[in-house]
């Protein structure tokens, strides 16, 4: 039922883009360990004996997902935090916490040149962004600066526990592991906010699952632009720019970059009495 994975197996199935929009690697760093349902479904196990169910994956292999929530709630784990594009119902005590939308950008269609007048807006920040004299860098050193600037995003947003230790494991990510980078903007000098970039190279999708931000106005835009321009000249034909976690205005930022809706994010929980 589960086998759990070695490190070399986790960047295996990662590169193959198996899961929805976090990064196998960057998602089992927060937890304890991390296995495979039928070798279809990740599941994520922290010290406290609870699991992230993923209920994503490219190749699902005919394993139905409420068959791997009975299983998993035969097994001593206590509490389950289940992520899937459908709801999953008839069992006792499960809680939806939230319904979300996952946003994908077609690079192909959108024009980096920002020529028209379906790009005002996006063209007035990115424009005054470059006016203010910010720099783009890709690094995969994680400093001071960059906790620094973790430290202020945590205290500006409010985060679950489990977010709190994804966040956290970043310098342990980059230290352990050879892919992926963080897309960086400097403004005189210092560090003022990263994205979080990786790849899931078998479907061409590049993926954004963090951005970690001083409070600057158009710095998402420009961040988002960045972004955009190195997944057009690398040939990736999606963004994966991740959820829009219920909230109005950030599905609004995402529907202005030309996002659209690749499926919905079921998130539910389930605790054993």
């Amino acid at each position: 039922m589960l086998r759990f994975l070695e490190k070399h197996e986790k960047e295996e199935e990662q590169k193959k883009g198996y899961m929805y929009e976090h990064l196998l690697c960057l998602y089992s760093l927060a937890g304890y360990r991390t296995a495979l349902y039928d070798e279809t479904y990740p599941i994520f196990i922290n010290n406290y004996n609870e699991a992230d169910v993923l209920l994503f994956g490219l190749k699902e292999n005919g394993v139905k997902k409420a068959e791997c929530v009975e299983d998993l709630l035969k097994t001593p784990l206590k509490r389950l935090n289940i992520i899937s594009p459908e709801p999953i119902q008839g069992f006792e005590g499960i809680e939806t916490k939230s319904v979300e939308l996952d946003y994908h950008i077609d690079v192909d269609r959108f024009d980096t040149n920002l020529v028209g007048s379906d790009y005002k807006q996006i063209r007035y920040w990115v424009n005054r962004a470059e006016r203010d004299g910010y720099d783009v860098k890709v690094s995969r050193k994680f400093t001071s600066d960059h906790l620094y600037v973790l430290s202020r995003h945590l205290i500006q947003n409010t985060y679950t526990v489990w977010d709190y230790e994804e966040l956290l494991s970043l310098e342990r990510f980059f230290r352990e592991h050879d892919h992926g980078f963080m897309m960086e903007i400097y403004r005189d000098g210092k560090l003022i906010g990263f994205d979080v970039v990786d790849f899931f190279e078998a479907n061409e999708i590049m993926v954004v699952p963090l951005g970690i931000y001083l409070q600057v106005p158009g710095l998402a835009d420009l961040m988002m632009y960045e972004n955009l321009r190195y997944a057009k000249l690398n040939g990736y034909r999606w963004l994966d720019i991740g959820s829009d976690c219920g909230s109005e205005s950030l599905r609004s930022f995402k529907e202005k970059w030309f996002a659209t809706p690749k499926y919905e994010v079921h998130v539910q929980t389930v605790k054993k009495s």
